[in-house]
């Protein structure tokens, strides 16, 4: 098993040209199988001249690199429309809230593992809602739904979430008009978790312009930015 934070980084090797031809940026995920389709490989910055490469053409993932039979296995992004649909999906595990299916925020995705031989998803790890010093697992097979905007996995009939914490009675402050408000309250964590950290990597507009440069500490201005940007998920995955 590998987790994404193993893989991620990694250089990627050309077995019969002998040579280093990119370096992985990123993981796309098949929300529908729950494993990897693509891997994101890069020879300079965020997204300039991103390339993929198909996760059945990937001979190994070692300690030290990523291997595959040769260069012309990666091809460019707007000539793989299927690896287009999935990244315009925007469909990211980690800084993902979980949901259960009784409708209980229950944590953060902080990181994920992989079989590195099927790309297949096996386990989620989050920093949980009550303590986010804590961090919990989540089974795959738990998993219902892999979306843009919450992760969605099957509560228990004991009450209590996949990572075996009860969840209390009032994890959600009650809004005006005695409507609860759970995302709203959730998010809040989220900002107050980010607030100190630094960017390890660019945060990018929609039009592939740097909004955020590595580096940068987030405040709570750098915080706003993002969301009027629609970058908050970015901000979170790429702030530690």
């Amino acid at each position: 098993m590998k987790k994404s934070q193993e893989i991620i980084g990694l250089p990627v090797f050309s077995i019969v040209d002998g040579k280093k031809i990119g370096q992985v940026k990123d993981l796309v995920i098949n929300p529908e199988e729950g494993k990897l389709d693509f891997i994101l490989v890069s020879n300079g910055s965020w997204y300039v001249g991103a390339r993929v490469l198909p996760y059945k053409a990937v001979m190994g993932i070692g300690e030290h690199a990523v291997t595959t039979e040769s260069q012309n296995q990666l091809s460019n992004i707007g000539d793989n429309s299927s690896a287009s649909t999935l990244l315009q999906r925007n469909i990211e595990i980690k800084g993902n809230r979980v949901l259960t299916n009784k409708g209980n925020l229950i944590g953060v995705i902080s990181e994920y593992e992989v079989d590195e031989n099927t790309g297949k998803i096996v386990r989620l790890e989050y920093k949980t809602a009550r303590d986010e010093s804590k961090t919990d697992i989540v089974e795959a097979a738990d998993v219902l739904t892999y979306g843009a905007d919450v992760i969605v996995v099957r509560e228990n009939q004991t009450g209590t979430d996949p990572g075996g914490l009860t969840q209390p009675k009032d994890i959600t402050p009650t809004a005006s008009g005695g409507e609860t408000d759970g995302a709203a309250f959730f998010k809040a964590r989220q900002k107050q978790f980010l607030l100190g950290k630094k960017l390890v990597q660019d945060v990018k507009d929609a039009s592939g312009n740097i909004l955020i440069a590595e580096g940068t500490l987030v405040t709570e201005e750098v915080i706003d930015l993002a969301e009027q940007h629609n970058r908050f998920t970015e901000l979170s995955q790429c702030a530690k």
